[in-house]
């Protein structure tokens, strides 16, 4: 075996080493973050502002906060188990959605899309504009020109055209957004969805028995 062979060899194998390294960190931190045995509590103050925008009850017992993303298929596969949940325990629980959208990479949309819903907020139409995102994702999403299509859902709501351009345009709800971002990094968000139960963060399956489990057992507490 010459010189050069022995070298390679003792290349690969010290990548190979490193990377199952690697692989074993990450496993572990992955498992550490997905223990349901011990969902990560984060204070209220970060996880609800002021001017968060919230549908909510006085008398609920419960509070949902999702940090999502427009674009993410993710989200948009969540969004009817959402809607679902406030019919079902309507007058019980409160829902907040906090913007945190993955921008640039993967979702090229997401930091438009939560321009237009905030600027139709703006208008009082927050919702509106909200559930337009979701339920026409596959139309904009992947677009070239997404105002185009944010346009037409605001003619739909009857929002103020010229007011709702100029704003999404200017990035007038940029710092907003931003203070979104950041709290959403303080809480630990590093994917989207993430809910919060109670400030408690939901660590179950994203399907609707488990939510709607989840959402019950809080509100028996």
């Amino acid at each position: 075996m010459n010189q050069d062979i022995k070298i390679l060899i003792g290349i690969g194998s010290v990548t190979l080493i490193v990377l199952l390294a690697a692989v074993f960190l990450l496993g572990k931190s992955g498992n550490n973050l997905q223990n349901p045995s011990n969902p990560p509590t984060v204070s209220s103050s970060i996880l609800v502002r002021k001017d968060s925008h919230e549908v909510a009850t006085p008398s609920a017992k419960v509070t949902l906060v999702e940090f999502g993303d427009y674009e993410c298929p993710a989200c948009d596969a969540a969004y009817p188990m959402v809607k679902q949940l406030q019919k079902d325990f309507q007058g019980k629980l409160n829902f907040v959605f906090r913007n945190f959208p993955l921008y640039p990479i993967p979702h090229k949309n997401a930091m438009i899309a939560a321009e237009a819903a905030e600027s139709a907020g703006a208008q009082g139409k927050y919702w509106q504009m909200h559930d337009k995102l979701y339920e026409n994702q596959g139309e904009w999403g992947e677009s070239n020109d997404p105002m185009s299509f944010f346009l037409t859902y605001a003619k739909e709501i009857n929002l103020n055209i010229d007011q709702f351009k100029s704003d999404v345009q200017a990035n007038k709800f940029q710092g907003r957004i931003n203070q979104d971002i950041a709290d959403g990094n303080k809480a630990g968000v590093d994917s989207t969805p993430t809910f919060f139960i109670n400030n408690v963060r939901y660590m179950g399956g994203l399907d609707y028995n488990s939510l709607k489990d989840a959402v019950q057992s809080a509100e028996s507490k």
